[in-house]
């Protein structure tokens, strides 16, 4: 029996208690979860633990679905912390052992058991590889478009959410038969038997795993509150792509992390692993419609959430999204590394949560310090809905993405960009029918298309504006693209645009500033042109062209080597001095 001990306050016989429940893999979940005698699940922990309790985990591998049955309280929150950093693994998959069945040379299939399936919370099923997923990826159109009626797809395919792992390595989903069979290292799913293209004629020396849960950490009912998830691995899963999350229609389609707080409040999710699910790594917003719900039962409504801190994880090799949020308020996420999300390249209509992290409307948030890099053909950072009211990010190193960090559709109220560093995205830093965003004092190197960009899609329909924006104190260095592409303050809804006192590594000649719907130009001609909008003031007069700039971007060290040939002043991106310096970009 769990002791928990008490303190008698006064004679009111008001309690306050905290205790520690101990779980192990070679645990019982019959015993007292003491440190002597632990429990061998999480979950058994999880369905005892009170506010203010705390679930150690030891080290090991714990193949289950994590789903809390209450949260804690402000100043006694549930915390499920690993006792060695990283070294409890939650894992989503299952060793797989079939009677193999040689196909041709290097295939072999194997009858897959539906025992193996345990979560049975979901509307749409507990077998991943029974369930279509609701757009197709790989840049490929198939059954989901086809359904939509997009031109040029095939109605007949059709990609399940399983995932399979041969010797830890993920393999590839080749629903086509033909390319199964000329693809090594691919698999396939039909009728309840599974196709796997080994390397070698010797499948039994390989171990082989399919993934068997759903979800890893979430709660069933929603709305829980103040949980503190620390120090875990969570790898593998087979999760739904959040294909238009918010219809009613499609509840089963809403955003669902591998780790997800289920419209909960003031969550903490701190250093951990979160890997190779097969949609979102993790969800902190609201899912998606109030009134409908991907699980079954009546769990409550997918509202209210807020307040979540996330901080010092690694959200790497998701299918999707590193993370998504959806109209969750006072977010704090800082000091991530957030990179190879979107490795089943989505890209094309209705597959557009994808990016490294995705936030909705993250009003009064605060995104900060993280390092986002890799993320495959897309985003970096995403704010749909824009960046809310107040919201801050500052301090963050993005990488090689399409846009690394982009705003779309918001409503024009004033938000931060601050001294982040942007390294060879396509563009730097993009608005797209989304104002009210103060970009100041960023360092932004090598971007292929331009490094700031504002575009304007003037069929878009809703209450959006793009409205107050301001470009002041960057440093835009860069061989290629443009430094800046604007729509100028005269096209719909874009007024009031502001912009000075910016750094731009170019020759008086170089024609590297654009309107949307103009030619290149100079600076100097720029500088004209914002006159005539904007006056005296507020138009490029502060701003300057600077000789000697360059970078070296050091990759696997993370360090970046800054050379500027003038002196800033701390005019710019902060600390920057003339002449050489290395900047460390680790996380």
């Amino acid at each position: 029996m769990l002791f928990r001990p008490a303190l008698l306050l006064c004679a009111s016989c008001v309690f306050s208690s905290a205790a520690t429940l101990y779980v192990d893999p070679k645990g019982d979940d019959q015993a007292a979860g003491s440190e002597a005698k632990p429990f061998r699940t999480i979950q058994r922990a999880a369905d005892l633990a009170q506010p203010g309790d705390t679930v150690l985990v030891a080290p090991g591998i714990y193949r289950e679905r994590i789903a809390p049955s209450r949260g804690g309280k402000d100043g006694a929150p549930i915390t499920f912390r690993s006792s060695v950093k990283h070294g409890a693994v939650v894992r989503g998959s299952d060793a797989w052992t079939p009677a193999w069945r040689k196909v041709s040379s290097g295939l072999y299939a194997g009858k897959v058991d539906e025992g193996m399936f345990t979560d049975l919370s979901h509307r749409d099923g507990a077998n991943p590889f029974r369930i279509a997923s609701s757009s197709t990826p790989y840049g490929r159109e198939g059954k989901p478009e086809a359904d939509r009626k997009y031109p040029n797809s095939d109605p007949k395919l059709s990609f399940n959410l399983g995932q399979v792992f041969v010797d830890d390595e993920c393999f590839v989903q080749e629903p086509d038969e033909a390319k199964h069979k000329a693809l090594a290292k691919s698999w396939r799913y039909v009728d309840g038997e599974l196709t796997i293209h080994f390397a070698d004629d010797q499948p039994s020396s390989h171990k082989v795993e399919l993934t068997t849960k759903r979800r890893l950490f979430a709660p069933h009912q929603r709305q829980l509150a103040y949980i503190v998830i620390e120090g875990f691995v969570f790898e593998r899963c087979g999760n739904q792509y959040p294909t238009n999350f918010w219809e009613k229609e499609h509840p089963e389609w809403q955003q669902a992390g591998m780790v997800g707080t289920r419209s909960g409040k003031h969550w903490i999710i701190r250093n951990n692993v979160i890997r190779f699910a097969n949609g979102i790594g993790v969800d902190f917003g609201n899912e998606g419609v109030e009134f409908a719900d991907l699980e079954k039962g009546d769990n409550g409504r997918a509202t209210g959430a807020r307040g979540h801190l996330v901080e010092g994880n690694v959200i790497s090799d998701n299918g999707a999204a590193g993370t998504a949020s959806y109209n969750a308020p006072y977010l704090t996420i800082r000091g991530n590394v957030v990179e190879r999300n979107n490795r089943l390249l989505f890209t094309g209509k209705k597959r557009w949560e994808s990016a490294g992290i995705k936030l909705h409307h993250p009003s009064h948030s605060v995104i900060e310090g993280n390092l986002v890099r890799d993320n495959y053909l897309q985003w970096g950072l995403w704010l749909d809905g824009g960046a809310g009211e107040g919201t801050v990010v500052r301090n963050n190193v993005c990488v090689r993405q399409g846009v690394g960090i982009d705003f779309e559709i918001g409503d024009a109220k004033p938000a931060i960009v601050e001294g982040n560093i942007l390294i060879e995205n396509g563009v730097g830093i993009r608005t797209r029918e989304s104002g009210g965003v103060d970009i100041r004092r960023n360092l932004i190197l090598g971007s292929k298309t331009a490094g700031i960009q504002f575009s304007l899609d003037r069929s878009r329909t809703g209450k959006w504006s793009a409205a107050h924006c301001g470009i002041h104190q960057n440093l835009i260095i860069g061989e290629q693209g443009l430094l800046l592409k604007l729509t100028d303050p005269n096209q719909l809804r874009s007024e009031d645009r502001k912009l000075d006192g910016n750094f731009y590594a170019a020759k008086a000649t170089d024609v590297r500033f654009s309107f949307d719907r103009g030619e290149p130009m100079t600076l100097a001609a720029w500088e004209k042109a914002w006159q005539g909008f904007n006056g005296a003031s507020e138009a490029e007069g502060a701003s300057r062209l600077v000789d000697g700039c360059s970078y070296r971007f050091d990759a696997a060290k993370l360090e970046l080597s800054v050379t500027l040939g003038f002196d800033p002043k701390d005019a710019t991106y902060p600390g920057l001095k003339q002449g050489e310096q290395v900047l460390s970009l680790k996380r």
